[in-house]
């Protein structure tokens, strides 16, 4: 994509509102030329407008705001009398960007895309880029595009060369040829080879499987607890024995006490509460040059002015979060053995902060209060960002004058939802802290939570662990359509009958759970394969998975015309739906057929 069309789509989002007006010379363009309609705009490319090349954009996979105008840019009216605000939206997405964004995805990531994206590959990069092949495929461009077509160094007209380079800048570039011959076509697997399973084909699935699913059967959500420890490091001087952090170095579990916390790119820890208000780092796994475990590495007096009450490093190790017992939490770059205050923020209004969490990817710090005030700030600019709205806290506080304190916060790092745990409610907000859903935990208390890296696109994924007073822990999945939380597994071990104090999500695909609790146990949890299973079990996930495609063939035969939409470019064009894997059921969903744009994805 070139500038120019980057700027269409993106017009109502800043930076590119700017952009978009500096390329226009001060003012947006006339309104029936902006991008206001997803249906027109895929008329005019495919159809109506020979000029008009553009392509969709990475956002259309990813990013919903782009579709919505928040910052109330007044962009005028059409011919027709239509005030261009938001985009409009198919039917099919109920005018819905989330909903929009997230059938695109899981049309971009269904098997059908992966069976046809060589065609694509050959327009874009390959042997139909040029010559007769292109103009078979009617896949040819303004001459000045191509790669080598125009030499800018021959030029001595200024003028020329100018308006030639501006004019590759910004309305497009034709990528360089990799290849002269077709592309081979991508292998697809699937899960059932001969109404069998093919366990041959499990490790190519696992990268595409939800957390804490099986891989090759999504739709079950199955953990096993394999293997037990006792936590030792960190807990001398402690009034209890409870488990704080934990990671797994080599295979094996690590953990420390409850004031303490893990610096995993250093395998050493953070012990804090400690009457020098400050914290002090010990070794936390041995080493070529660190040979004696809770050895005294560094030692840092008066970070606050009061009692630490919760620290929190970054997954890089780069950032340390401090939370205070007076309400304040300081922000320090972390340079072994030195580390460097960045920022004082404050917000908590007096109240002992009581969790953190801190996601490079997205620049966010989350902190939560004793009074249940969850607020997020930007790690880049080091500012206040949001308070996060809990209706029912307000609600409970007003009605029988109970304070819910905030137990967990946690931040997914693929899309930046962000899980708390305020009382015994459990909920989720997108990155721009809009509520996702929420639920309140029936039965044993939790007690602590944490988010996975599952992305939204993954509905039958789960969301979101949460672990209880009685020893219990909880798998939840999100179901984006209605916003309700719902307990996709239930692990109840033997090992655990006291509180859970602390848990981490681990693992290349997120399929392992690792969990202490107030007893000072810690358990490696993992997600249960189809190869360990029992013949009974195999055969049930076969049946299953024999039922959900047969499902799949019964909805395509009522729509024979997807079988004719085989181009990639309408699929990538239309964003039409396919499920994100065979529980999910098709959902191709096609123009001119109202009912089946009307009907809600299959879960």
């Amino acid at each position: 994509s070139c500038a120019a069309y980057v700027l269409y789509y993106l017009m109502r989002l800043e930076p590119f509102s700017r952009l978009a007006l500096t390329l226009q010379g001060g003012k947006f363009d006339v309104a029936d030329r902006l991008f206001h309609n997803i249906a027109s705009s895929w008329k005019s490319a495919s159809e109506e407008n020979l000029q008009d090349v553009r392509e969709v954009i990475p956002e259309f996979y990813y990013l919903p705001d782009f579709l919505t105008n928040t910052n109330n840019f007044d962009f005028g009216t059409t011919q027709k009398g239509k005030t261009v605000h938001n985009v409009t939206l198919p039917k099919w997405a109920k005018g819905d960007p989330n909903r929009f964004i997230r059938i695109n995805r899981q049309a971009l990531e269904s098997d059908y895309v992966s069976k046809n994206l060589h065609e694509w590959v050959d327009l874009i990069f390959g042997y139909k880029q040029r010559g007769e092949e292109a103009i078979k495929a009617l896949n040819t461009f303004v001459h000045v595009t191509y790669e080598g077509e125009v030499d800018l160094d021959s030029m001595t007209d200024p003028v020329q060369r100018e308006s030639t380079i501006a004019q590759i800048q910004n309305f497009g570039q034709t990528p360089s040829r990799l290849e002269r011959r077709p592309f081979p076509q991508r292998l697809v697997y699937s899960p059932l080879k001969d109404d069998k399973i093919d366990f041959g084909a499990l490790p190519y699935l696992a990268p595409l499987t939800p957390p804490f699913c099986i891989v090759g059967a999504t739709h079950r959500c199955k953990v096993k607890r394999q293997l037990t420890e006792v936590c030792k490091m960190g807990v001398s001087g402690q009034n209890s024995n409870a488990v704080g952090d934990m990671c797994l170095v080599k295979g094996q579990i690590i953990g420390v006490g409850r004031m303490c916390a893990l610096h995993i790119p250093s395998k050493s820890y953070f012990r804090f509460g400690l009457p020098n208000n400050g914290i002090s780092v010990h070794v936390g796994s041995l080493t070529a040059r660190s040979r004696e475990l809770n050895k005294v590495l560094s030692v840092h007096d008066g970070l606050h002015r009061a009692e630490i009450s919760v620290v929190r490093p970054s997954l890089d190790g780069r950032w340390i979060v401090t939370g205070c017992i007076d309400s304040t939490v300081r922000l320090w770059k972390y340079e072994s053995p030195t580390v460097k205050l960045r920022a004082t923020l404050c917000g908590h209004g007096g109240w002992k902060i009581t969790c953190l969490d801190i996601s490079t990817v997205f620049g966010t710090i989350v902190t939560g209060c004793a009074q249940g005030r969850v607020l997020v700030w930007d790690l880049g600019t080091l500012t206040f960002v949001r308070r996060l709205e809990h209706k029912f806290k307000d609600e409970k506080e007003i009605s029988s004058g109970e304070i819910l304190a905030a137990t967990s916060v946690s931040v997914n790092h693929k899309n930046g939802n962000i899980v708390t745990l305020v009382g015994p409610n459990l909920s989720v907000f997108d990155v721009n802290g809009r509520l996702l859903g929420t639920e309140i935990s029936l039965g044993a208390r939790p007690t602590c939570a944490v988010a996975t890296d599952c992305p939204e696109w993954q509905e039958n994924g789960i969301v979101a662990v949460t672990g209880h007073v009685n020893g219990e822990v909880r798998f939840w999945s999100l179901n984006y359509g209605t916003g309700e939380l719902t307990v996709r597994e239930l692990m109840v071990d033997m090992e655990h009958r006291t509180e859970i104090t602390a848990l981490r999500v681990t693992g290349e695909n997120q399929n392992t759970l690792l969990v202490g609790d107030s007893a000072g146990k810690m358990s490696i949890c993992k997600t249960v394969q189809l190869e360990n299973m029992s013949v009974n079990q195999v055969a049930e996930v076969t049946a299953e998975l024999k039922n959900n495609l047969s499902s799949y063939s019964q909805q395509l035969s009522r729509h024979p015309a997807a079988e004719m939409r085989s181009n990639l470019a309408n699929i990538a064009q239309q964003g039409l739906g396919v499920g994100d894997d065979i529980a999910s059921g098709i959902r191709n969903i096609l123009p001119g057929q109202p009912g089946a744009m009307d009907r809600e994805p299959s879960s």
